[in-house]
């Protein structure tokens, strides 16, 4: 079991001594790892936090307000979990943005190994920290974009220092390039004096159902992000029947960004109505047969052990599993999982609700 010393989270995973941040402190953030000598106990090395991205919620005032005049690099926003590869010895690890190694990551690392190489980077460089986002089929993150293929995908934004310093987006571009790892898709260098060919680009990003920008300064110290009312309207969509269980500004801070889009965009408003609209009606549509407050999760694992180490790590959400199936994948053979999360507060709460209990607002 984890011994819990202050801040501290004391864990191992496959003979790895390594302990976590669970809260920011002094020198070290939540989410940061210390890795430890397997026979003296001491820290051998440190895993820095990645740290969370701040968003504007008007783009010019807030390309204005971040960037001044400066130019600025434009990447796009994916919708997945955030993770940290490193290589301890002569195993590539992954680790969470909360800082625990995650089993399915970690595994699905060396299946990227084996597609892209990933060990030449480190070979070269074995003390750096590809950071990415993991996107499609996963356990982390029930919202997955139509368009990738079954599985996970990775796709690397930033190169990290030991120190926790990421690399410019140049720099970080000519090795992404040179070692041809996978990346997110890169949007080019703007200005606040080429607002007009932003806007666009935010709004075809938007009529796609995309999430949206993530802006970088020259050096890559000052980052900010941005996202479409497309993104926020799903998220509202997914949150409502679990709406008992999230945090009270979840809807509220989504409607201001919601709204603060289409006023700055000029969007047709009756238009955005009717599509907030059916945001809710599709959102509230699980109540008509209702079976509990439920997010579905579909992942692919090779070795079944893996899937029982990933059960533990999410077990503080109470989970059904549904269906475990041997497929092919790209040529090989795993293990397809179909599971649900259940949000145990909202479901009694719908419950009541639909039973006409008396119910306090």
């Amino acid at each position: 079991m984890p011994e819990f010393k202050s801040d501290i989270e004391e864990l191992r995973y496959e003979g790895i001594s390594y302990f976590r941040y669970t809260r920011d402190r002094k020198g070290a953030a939540r989410g940061s790892i210390g890795l430890k000598d397997g026979k003296t106990k001491q820290k051998i090395r440190e895993i820095p936090t990645f740290p969370h991205i701040k968003r504007v919620y008007r783009l010019a005032a807030g390309i204005r307000y971040v960037f001044g005049s400066d130019p600025f690099f434009v990447e796009e926003k994916l919708d997945g979990y955030n993770v940290r590869i490193f290589k301890i010895g002569e195993k590539l690890l992954a680790a969470t943005r909360g800082g625990m190694i995650c089993p399915f990551t970690t595994e699905w690392v060396g299946i990227w190994n084996e597609t892209y190489g990933i060990d030449r980077f480190f070979a070269d460089h074995p003390e750096r920290i590809l950071c990415g986002e993991i996107c499609g089929d996963n356990p982390y993150n029930s919202q997955r974009d139509p368009d990738l293929a079954p599985g996970a995908h990775l796709f690397v934004f930033d190169i990290m220092a030991p120190d926790g310093k990421n690399m410019s987006p140049l720099e970080r571009c000519r090795l992404i390039e040179e070692y041809r790892l996978p990346t997110i898709p890169l949007l080019g260098k703007h200005s606040v004096r080429e607002m007009e060919k932003l806007c666009d680009l935010l709004k075809d990003l938007n009529n796609r159902n995309k999430e949206g920008i993530v802006m970088k300064s020259g050096d890559g110290d000052t980052v900010v992000k941005f996202v479409t009312p497309a993104k926020d309207l799903e998220d509202i969509r997914d949150g409502l029947i679990i709406d008992f269980d999230l945090h009270q500004r979840y809807f509220r801070n989504r409607f201001l960004r919601i709204a603060n889009f289409i006023q700055e965009f000029d969007l047709d408003r009756e238009a955005c109505a009717r599509w907030i609209g059916r945001t809710f009606l599709d959102g509230y549509a699980p109540l008509e047969s209702f079976e509990g407050s439920k997010e579905p999760y579909t992942v692919y694992v090779v070795e079944r052990e893996t899937w029982e180490k990933t059960r533990v790590l999410i077990k503080q959400v109470s989970m059904e599993e549904k269906s475990i199936d041997p497929v092919e994948l790209d040529g090989r053979s795993m293990l397809r999982v179909r599971f649900n999360r259940v949000y145990d507060r909202s479901t009694h709460k719908f419950h009541n609700i639909l039973k006409g209990f008396p119910h306090t607002d």
